[in-house]
């Protein structure tokens, strides 16, 4: 029971421990400082050194190192007196502390630095791939991304170099296909490092939904991951396409007449031609943009609302939203204002939540537009469906955003903080 607790920091006169979602101290405040529980265990730090802790209390890596990097399949990375080493999963130090560096873990596999040089090492140290590098990178999908002489190639996981270093910038392959630059100009290569897209084009976007923004002078198109032209390059290569120009929910904004659209991935147009702008479609609703306003429309390109706000943003968590002068509200998928526009700020929280900003202070909104948290408090962070931190000045606590009571808080927070 105890390894499946969701804990929580707390402070008691100047020391951090830990409490459960019910406010039940389950960790002693006797720490300098305390961060959040990942993978069964948290940092802390005591008497100037950093450590961490399981949900028991029980210290697992020991208080005598400068830092600790979250680990990746069971393995830290550590650093004493500038030097970096590793621990695993109980703590034990499995790689000594000769590094200057050491990457994260991939499938047993890590570089590492010594004497400006790179190679790689396995969780116990042991040198694997030799160290000739200038720079380099984590393994992904059994390849990494090396430097030699100011240019970038790919090694696979023997130190076979299956591209040599002939770019100015390799992506790398998480996933099949990796981006390359020479330049200025992009392109797009294989694992073995045949090149698939020749690299003559302005910019190659990331691949998103399975598709490709490809542009080349004033025109851009689409590109599969088989490097087919699924959508030609017919369209126009508007102002900042690379940043809205991509697939989101199998949708994409293109541009033709200097007007906006809206394509589907076999290049049907679902929105015409007819918008100054269009949001990203993220969710029921896509935020269009005429005559300087912007309304919504539904996926298939029917307008449900037009020219009725300043701003509009697409839609998260089942909420858009919107703006008309300096006040915000929000949108559902039906297209009914659950938030009035009365508030001077609102974001997203998580979780469905809106973090609402008024005169005194930010509160919290629950999805139907209804306030949960009080809007006296200077920031607001949602843990959870039920469970939110919130800090008036410098006092924090926790409030149970079912019941709207705290769980927990320093004295110094205010009963009209609820």
């Amino acid at each position: 029971r105890t390894a499946s607790l969701d804990l929580y920091p707390f402070r008691r006169d100047g020391r951090w421990g830990f409490i459960d979602d019910t406010g039940v101290e389950r960790i002693k405040a006797e720490y300098e400082w305390v961060e959040e529980f990942r993978g069964g265990q948290a940092l802390a730090g005591r008497d100037g050194h950093v450590g961490t802790i399981n949900r028991s209390g029980r210290q697992v890596i020991p208080f005598e190192y400068d830092d600790i990097q979250q680990a990746v399949e069971g393995t830290s990375t550590v650093e004493r007196n500038g030097r970096v080493g590793a621990v695993d999963a109980s703590g034990e130090l499995v790689v000594p502390m000769i590094y200057d560096d050491v990457g994260e873990f991939s499938k047993g596999i890590a570089y590492a630095s010594k004497d400006d040089l790179y190679g790689y090492i396995n969780a116990r140290g042991e040198e694997l791939i030799p160290f000739r590098f200038t720079s380099a990178g984590t393994f992904r999908n059994g390849m990494a991304v090396f430097e030699e002489d100011g240019l970038f190639g790919v090694i696979d996981t023997k130190g076979n170099v299956v591209v040599p270093p002939a770019y100015d910038w390799v992506e790398g392959f998480e996933q099949p296909l990796s981006r390359v630059r020479i330049g200025g100009r992009m392109g797009l290569i294989g694992p073995f490092g045949d090149v698939l897209l020749t690299v003559e084009y302005d910019h190659i976007g990331a691949f998103s939904d399975g598709l490709a923004l490809v542009m080349e002078g004033r025109k851009c198109g689409y590109i599969d991951d088989q490097v087919r032209f699924v959508v030609p390059m017919e369209y126009e290569a508007g102002e900042g396409v690379s940043n809205w120009g991509g697939f989101t929910g199998g949708l994409a904004e293109v541009q033709m007449g200097g007007k906006r659209c809206m394509i589907d991935a076999s290049n049907t147009k679902v929105f015409p031609c007819q918008y100054s702008d269009i949001g990203q479609a993220t969710g029921a609703l896509v935020p269009v943009r005429k005559k300087g306003k912007w309304g919504f429309a539904d996926r298939k390109g029917s307008v449900l609302l037009s020219d009725r706000y300043d701003q509009a943003w697409e839609m998260v968590d089942g909420l858009a939203r919107v703006r008309n002068g300096e006040l915000f509200g929000a949108i559902d998928s039906t297209g009914r204002e659950v938030v009035p526009l009365k508030y001077n700020s609102l974001q997203h929280a998580g979780h469905g939540y809106l973090l609402a900003g008024g005169a005194e202070g930010v509160g919290l909104l629950d999805p139907l537009g209804r306030e949960v948290v009080a809007m006296v408090q200077t920031t607001i962070d949602v843990l959870s469906p039920k469970l939110a931190k919130v800090q008036r000045n410098d006092s924090f606590g926790y409030i149970d955003l079912v019941s709207g009571h705290f769980i927990w808080r320093e004295e110094a927070l205010l009963d009209s903080a609820e």
